[in-house]
């Protein structure tokens, strides 16, 4: 294990914090801004991942039962915060928005991020290297933005 990047030792370091505050007994006393903090650090630390090449086709693990049925009744918190979003923001573009869910954002990113602790705790640390950085690009990456923006908009920026 003494040829894992810096890079990637940090993301797997925050994953596993992500993933417990998701699979915990509780999300805290600030669900909203403790939720955008882990967003943050996990986009963050994966923009630091290393390129490296997917030597499987296997597809993704199942997480564990337990810790997607504790996730998912955690994340339910966050049912109900909808925001308007464009799949493309470019400007010249003509697209009407679209509805965004923060409970989806943050259980999509969830379990993009576990099945990747699932590899990389079944040693495969290159496999869980590859789906972290590729899925950071073209799928959590988008709800955790998404994710962090309506948190800030809907819950941050108005307290008091």
């Amino acid at each position: 294990m003494s040829s894992i990047s810096v890079a990637t030792s940090s993301f797997t370091e925050i994953a596993q914090g992500f993933c417990s505050w998701c699979e915990g007994a509780s999300l805290g006393d600030d669900p909203e801004g403790a939720a955008a903090g882990w967003l943050g650090k996990l986009y963050s630390a994966g923009l630091a991942l290393p390129q490296v090449e997917s030597n499987g086709s296997e597809g993704l693990p199942d997480i564990p039962a337990g810790a997607l049925e504790s996730a998912t009744r955690n994340l339910a918190f966050f049912g109900g915060m909808y925001y308007r979003e464009y799949f493309d923001p470019n400007p010249l573009l003509t697209e009407e928005s679209g509805m965004g869910d923060v409970r989806d954002d943050l259980q999509d990113t969830y379990q993009d991020i576990r099945r990747g602790l699932v590899l990389f705790d079944h040693g495969q640390v290159n496999e869980a290297v590859w789906h972290w950085a590729f899925l950071h690009r073209v799928h959590w990456g988008r709800h955790a933005v998404g994710a962090m923006y309506a948190l800030h908009c809907l819950s941050i920026s108005r307290r008091e």
